[in-house]
């Protein structure tokens, strides 16, 4: 996942344009999901339409799967430095190692989950939980999840199509739909259907 936001009092005034360009670079290697969470995603919205939308205080995000493509992201934005704020999502480790591999040095900030707190006996299991976080806002329901299992089930849909389909959900583009379908695919074993 990655991320890129002007900085308010930075370079936040003037910084469409730079947005505009840190999309075009990151579409140009592939992203399986791209978009910002005002206008959508690629599977919503056409990605002209979300380049003509971006704002001064748009945040973007692309959602990658593989290393190479980031990494190549990641050199080409180091080249052309788009004068805005880059943000790689991910295990600490890997990242580090694409960074270096990317030409970038150390990471030089790093933010920890703290957890899940509160009532977590009332969350769904953590195989829906996975595919329900890619999406940073919450935007993938679970009760979507259990349903599109179902359709795979009863030969509706093909772990691929449920994966796009919740993809469409996630406006902000952070849903990866390559690892949506692995677990989706891990799932279906787990889940069974009731055909009468």
């Amino acid at each position: 996942m990655v991320l890129g936001c002007p900085s308010t009092g930075i370079n936040k005034k003037g910084a469409a344009p730079k947005m505009r360009e840190f999309l075009r670079i990151c579409y140009k290697y592939g992203p399986v999901n791209l978009g910002d969470v005002k206008t959508g995603n690629i599977y919503t919205t056409p990605l002209e339409d979300i380049l003509d939308r971006v704002t001064d205080s748009t945040v973007v995000q692309c959602a990658f799967d593989s290393r190479d493509k980031l990494v190549s992201v990641l050199k080409e934005l180091r080249e052309k430095k788009p004068g805005i704020s880059v943000i790689v999502s991910g295990v600490t480790d890997i990242v580090q190692g694409i960074m270096y591999e990317a030409g970038l040095g150390r990471i030089h900030t790093i933010e920890y989950s703290m957890g899940t707190w509160g009532r977590t006996d009332r969350l769904p299991n953590l195989e829906v939980l996975k595919l329900t976080t890619m999406c940073g806002h919450a935007m993938v329901a679970d009760n979507l999840v259990g349903k599109l299992l179902r359709d795979i089930k009863r030969g509706r849909r093909t772990p691929e199509e449920a994966s796009v389909e919740m993809a469409k959900c996630c406006t902000c583009g952070n849903f990866n739909i390559t690892r949506g379908t692995r677990l989706i695919r891990e799932m279906l074993p787990l889940y069974t259907i009731n055909r009468y």
